[in-house]
């Protein structure tokens, strides 16, 4: 049984990154051969574990780490030094580096390549899984807040970006999950250490009702995500709904499940667009709860600025639901346009209230396309079938 040390910036986080990071645990543990065990390298400026620059009463005990359990996963926590600077949560630390030579293999799972830095001085075979860069990520809000905010946020996506290049070069092999950031990525290192590896869902869990037929009435519009993330466009969905609704004599629901709400600015939105009472928004949504609402679904619809993959995409797709999503980068690795569902502009409500409109108004069609998107999820996002490139990799380098 060989040690993986699965790295997870923020495992304590919703989102995709501590999706994609459970999904390789599972893969791992199936195959008998490999026992994960999440370290979680703290994100938080203010995190207690960390050495600040502004408390000299952390200066003395130092960096430190703790044991907890969240996502039903015990995992290591652990702090940087001058964490106030995002550069300092990304710099390799000796605690750090000790505990990561002890295991077989390390796998980092991040957003973006920056975080490979982590492991330049480890002397285990390291992989690392990105999604994206730090300056598409972070697109949409570089621009918000006040001066001072948006200088220090630029100089820190500089920094970052910067530190991106140093984070491949101390990585054994890239696993990309989108084709934007594979065709970068191959251009900038070369193609012999970048591996095109989509990650997977359990099609066996997440898959349509017995029934297959949709529940009567004018439908339900679905978004899962954290929806008070900025870069989720909240916002822009409201608008794009409101449009639909305008178009409908007899419009859907919208109903919203994550693990945020949408900010106050995008409910003031809705409430001025006179579609807030047709919108529900439900948090936390247990597991097999959440399958529910992906089956009693009719489209599901994401309006994101950015997305590295989309893991509640392919979920949606694996219930048999067709997607009307921006094509904001990873969306296009999972949706084929015209087929599983319809790729829209970023920023462009109207293209998006028009391809739900043409959905909902063309029962046939999105059948056809409920059919087309099981089937992708099954063929191409499967456990077995997404998780066999990182097996592959993992059982060469070991061999």
């Amino acid at each position: 049984m060989k040690r993986v040390a699965l790295v997870v910036p923020g495992f304590e986080e919703g989102g995709g990154v501590p999706a994609v990071a459970l999904f390789l645990a599972r893969i791992m543990r199936d195959t008998g051969r490999y026992e994960p065990e999440f370290i979680s390298p703290v994100m938080n400026s203010s995190d207690p574990l960390g050495v600040r620059l502004l408390s000299p009463r952390s200066w003395l005990r130092g960096v430190r780490s703790e044991r907890a359990t969240c996502h039903g996963e015990p995992y290591t926590r652990i702090g940087a030094c001058g964490s106030e600077l995002e550069f300092q949560r990304l710099r390799p630390r000796a605690a750090l580096t000790e505990l990561l030579s002890g295991f077989d293999l390390v796998q980092i799972v991040a957003g973006g390549p920056a975080w490979g830095w982590l492991a330049r001085d480890v002397s285990v075979p390291t992989a690392m899984q990105v999604a994206t860069l730090a300056a598409v990520e972070r697109r949409a809000v570089l621009g918000e807040g006040s001066v001072p905010q948006r200088a220090w946020r630029s100089l820190m996506t500089r920094i970052t970006t910067w530190l991106e290049a140093r984070g491949l070069d101390g990585v054994d092999a890239v696993f990309v999950e989108n084709q934007w950031m594979d065709d970068h990525l191959r251009e900038q290192i070369g193609s012999e250490r970048v591996i095109f590896a989509p990650p997977g869902v359990d099609t066996d869990r997440f898959r349509p009702s017995e029934s297959a037929q949709e529940p009567p009435g004018p439908g339900v519009v679905l978004c899962v995500g954290r929806l008070a993330d900025p870069r989720k466009r909240v916002d822009l969905l409201f608008e794009a709904y409101a449009g639909l609704c305008a178009r409908l004599e007899d419009p859907p629901r919208l109903l919203l499940a994550g693990g945020s709400a949408p900010p106050e600015a995008s409910w003031a939105r809705a409430r001025e667009l006179g579609v807030l009472e047709r919108i529900e928004f439900r948090a936390d949504v247990p597991g097999d709860e959440l399958v529910e609402l992906y089956r009693n679904a009719s489209v599901f619809a994401l309006a994101s600025d950015e997305e590295g993959l989309g893991i509640v995409i392919v979920e949606a797709m694996a219930c048999g639901l067709p997607v009307v999503t921006t094509d904001c980068g990873g969306p296009s690795t999972s949706v084929l346009d015209g087929e599983t569902g319809i790729l829209v502009p970023r920023n462009d409500p109207e293209a998006m209230a028009s391809a739900l409109h043409s959905l909902f108004t063309d029962p046939a069609q999105r059948a056809r396309m409920a059919r087309s998107a099981r089937a992708r999820a099954t063929e191409v996002f499967s456990l077995k079938a997404a998780g066999q490139h990182f097996i592959d990799w993992y059982d060469r380098t070991l061999a």
